[in-house]
């Protein structure tokens, strides 16, 4: 699978766009700071992995942590997503505990199956509020610009100085959890073979393949 179908298959299935996808198609090289590079150490990449699970948790296939998509987010950060995601990320991320112990009164790691599921489906909702919101200022941005073609000048600065406040507006870091959790896994090995069906060498396509309810998608 090249990283133009997994980007598209990604996107099925989240409904939406994913984050970072012209830089993860032109092959990503953007660099880090020295947070994002800590990413890296096996604790956050641990952490990861929890998270990661929750999202996609093992069933009768196997899940997040299986292909080890822990490791997979600290690169796809560093090297696809901005600065100002970056942080987002990064922000995000040092306050899961906060935001278990607010909800349980423990740690993330600490959590059962089912408070895990509870707090990754909070923090589901509150992302699709927070994008949501965001796209109704990103379309306020665009009315400032086609304002800027009818206004004078001074009224074109002040448009100008609220476009570049919008244009640094962050996603959530559980949406771009979310994204990073179902790239990692069904881009990966264990993904591909064992979630999905893999046929090493794929015969003609067949448009009228029969197809019976449960039945994986092909890899």
């Amino acid at each position: 699978m090249n990283r133009r179908e997994a980007i598209q298959r990604v996107a099925m299935i989240i409904g939406g766009s994913v984050i970072g996808a012209n830089l993860f198609l032109e092959g990503c090289t953007r660099s880090a700071s020295k947070d994002v590079a800590a990413l890296f150490e096996q604790t956050s990449v641990d952490l990861l992995n929890e998270l990661a699970e929750a999202i996609l948790p093992r069933t009768s296939t196997p899940g997040a942590k299986d292909a080890n998509v822990g490791a997979f987010i600290p690169v796809m950060i560093r090297d696809c997503y901005t600065a100002v995601d970056q942080k987002a990320f990064l922000e995000g991320l040092s306050k899961v505990d906060e935001i278990s112990q607010k909800g349980f009164n423990k740690n993330f790691r600490e959590l059962t199956s089912e408070e895990r599921l509870q707090f990754v489906n909070t923090l589901d909702k509150e992302a699709k509020d927070f994008q949501t919101d965001k796209k109704e200022k990103e379309k306020a941005r665009e009315q400032d610009r086609a304002n800027q073609n009818e206004n004078a000048t001074n009224r074109q600065n002040q448009s100008a100085d609220k476009v570049n406040d919008l244009e640094e507006l962050p996603n959530h870091f559980f949406t771009m959890l979310k994204q990073l959790t179902l790239t990692g896994f069904f881009t990966s090995e264990v993904g591909m073979t064992q979630a999905l069906r893999y046929v090493k060498i794929p015969g003609k396509f067949d448009g009228a393949y029969p197809y019976k309810k449960g039945d994986r998608a092909f890899a």
